[in-house]
């Protein structure tokens, strides 16, 4: 049926379409083409249209093929479908994230001293305001009212700190070693601190998160914290507390 043919290369199309569209949002954003505002709020929801376009349309040629047992076009229309529906579900998943993951994106394993910023404080947008431990601060979350920190506790309660029977230096050594192999971007090591800061940056659209380390000593042995706050927005869909459990995780078999 032609009608068929049309409908698979139509999906093919606006999926290529679609694709080159999210190309551009997310990795123009990375290279500094332009703010992230443009490549996410701007440019990216017309992958998403167009996405959803595609999948109209490739959904349009499987029923057709199914229903007259004619495959007419079928690598267009396979192309055109199971590409939209992959274009489309990870942003969509994101989205469902924020109904189940708390609207915070500062996570600490130590809520009443946290460790503090100190090379990268000049590098996030608020400087010494934005880098202020948003504990204390009100966020409305499943039709309550609580602070960042009781919302931690809450839904992050396995997020703790690290206490050894070992030296703090020797605790150190080691958490400079799995932050490498974390792959992050180190930006300061300061041993005589306990201290050391880096940062993370995503694959898609390069968004930033800060993290610093904090090693002391804590009765016989030593006490290791971390912290990883993002630069922009007000949640991060639980990506600094997974960043945290990754990295403890990375530190116990270091």
């Amino acid at each position: 049926m032609r009608v068929l043919g049309v409908a698979a290369r139509v999906s093919c199309a606006l999926f290529v379409a679609a694709l080159l569209i999210g190309i551009a949002a997310t990795f123009g954003t990375r290279l500094g083409l332009w703010d992230y505002r443009v490549g996410l709020f701007e440019l990216f929801p017309w992958c998403l249209y167009i996405g959803i376009a595609a999948f109209g349309f490739g959904l349009i040629w499987a029923l057709g093929a199914f229903f007259s047992d004619a495959g007419e076009d079928a690598r267009y229309g396979v192309i055109g479908l199971a590409g939209s529906i992959i274009l489309i579900a990870m942003p969509l998943y994101d989205v469902a994230q924020l109904r189940v993951e708390p609207p915070i994106h500062d996570i600490s394993t130590d809520t009443e001293h946290p460790p503090e910023f100190v090379a990268l404080l000049g590098q996030r947008p608020g400087a010494e305001h934005d880098a202020d431990y948003d504990g204390p601060k009100k966020a409305l979350f499943d039709g309550k009212v609580s602070t960042v920190a009781a919302l931690q506790h809450k839904y992050y309660e396995d997020i703790h700190a690290d206490g050894e029977i070992t030296s703090p230096e020797k605790l150190f050594k080691r958490a400079v070693k799995a932050a490498y192999a974390m792959g992050w971007t180190i930006v300061a090591v300061a041993p005589d601190e306990g201290r050391l800061e880096a940062t993370d940056t995503s694959f898609f659209f390069g968004f930033t998160d800060d993290i610093v380390i904090r090693v002391k000593p804590a009765g016989m042995g030593a006490r290791l914290d971390i912290r990883s706050k993002s630069r922009v927005g007000d949640g991060d869909m639980g990506r600094n507390a997974a960043r945290i459990k990754a990295y403890l995780k990375r530190l116990a078999a270091t």
